[in-house]
């Protein structure tokens, strides 16, 4: 959906949560969603939410007027869930062919949804997949997981004529916050959207494809509170502490120095890079701090303004679009850097194979 139609649909649900006299908190959110949708940082986001598609308040499914009197804009997690559900299971069946041979291992990751049997567990048992793939979830990591869930695959399948394929499986729109006034929630609501994504590894390089050659991360110290991920009556939610970018930026040209010397490499030798976007902030300071040019993190602004922030499978859309983009030359090596819960931060060193 249009970002000018997202902004719209939950400025209106806000007014209707609260009422038109609830006086300054409302018009301090309704005047900060206003200033991010001027900034134009974010084109268009997706979701799996058909709430979010119109303004017929009495034909909601999620945000429904609820007969036991609770507020309409705080559905229950079940209910979340069960939409959850019915996506991952869709995202399952379009990411894997009925044709194809079954993968050695067969991964799903997520933070914004759980069931127990997966999505990818229930596509194994109806594709015949079930006594030959090893079956995993990963969960709950947050945005950074995609960097480690690839490099314990490619542990998987090293040493093995093997293939893992890994579905990340993002429903970050399903936990907006319809009612909220606060600052940090009114940022969420505009910044995520859904999105998923397929990866393979195997332990062969392959023209077409992007070869991992180091991974790493680390965990702040006396940083727990700083970013969180937990789960609520309605939902899950996150905070992010104000103390994050400056966090960041006090430490990221140390990590990513101290990461690329291990393969005996400088921040000059590196071509691009695969900046996470938590928000268009995160992109700017890492750019900022590494002197990096608007080209090098050219692929994290487009898909940060044509997708928003999809959580784990957003490293991976931007994988893919430097992978097919024909201006990244063969060779070119490329840091991916992503930050989560914990406060963690995540890097993995590929390369452009042609």
């Amino acid at each position: 959906m249009p970002q000018t139609w997202c902004i719209g649909w939950l400025r209106s649900a806000l007014k209707r949560a609260l009422g038109s006299d609830a006086g300054p908190e409302l018009k301090r959110a309704l005047g900060l969603y206003d200033r991010l949708l001027r900034a134009g940082r974010i084109d268009a986001r997706a979701t799996c939410v058909d709430d979010y598609r119109h303004e017929n308040w009495l034909e909601m499914t999620l945000y429904q007027d609820r007969a036991d009197g609770a507020l309409w804009h705080r559905p229950p997690l079940e209910k979340r869930m069960a939409i959850y559900v019915t996506q991952a299971d869709r995202w399952a069946q379009a990411a894997f062919a009925r044709d194809e041979r079954s993968p050695s291992y067969l991964i799903q990751v997520s933070c914004t949804g759980y069931r127990a049997p997966h999505a990818v567990q229930k596509l194994a048992v109806e594709r015949g997949w079930n006594d030959r793939a090893r079956i995993l979830h990963i969960g709950h990591m947050g945005c950074y997981a995609s960097v480690p869930a690839v490099a314990m695959a490619a542990k998987l399948v090293s040493g093995e004529d093997a293939q893992a394929s890994l579905l990340f499986a993002e429903a970050c729109t399903l936990h907006l916050k319809p009612g909220a006034v606060s600052d940090e929630d009114v940022v969420v609501n505009s910044l995520f959207g859904d999105g998923a994504a397929r990866v393979d590894v195997s332990p062969h390089a392959a023209a077409g494809c992007l070869a991992l050659l180091d991974s790493t991360e680390t965990i702040f110290s006396d940083s727990d509170g700083d970013m969180t991920w937990s789960l609520a009556d309605s939902g899950f939610h996150m905070t992010l502490g104000r103390a994050v970018p400056a966090r960041l930026r006090a430490i990221v040209a140390d990590f990513v120095d101290s990461f690329l010397a291990r393969s005996g490499l400088r921040r000059a030798d590196v071509e691009r890079f695969a900046v996470h976007p938590g928000g268009p902030k995160i992109i700017d300071n890492v750019a900022e701090v590494l002197g990096l040019s608007a080209e090098q993190v050219r692929h994290s602004h487009e898909v940060l303004r044509e997708r928003g922030n999809m959580s784990s499978s957003t490293l991976p859309h931007i994988w893919s679009r430097m992978k097919d983009d024909p201006t990244v030359a063969a060779g070119e090596l490329i840091v991916s850097l992503a930050f989560g819960p914990g406060l963690t931060i995540v890097a993995n060193l590929l390369r452009q194979e042609r």
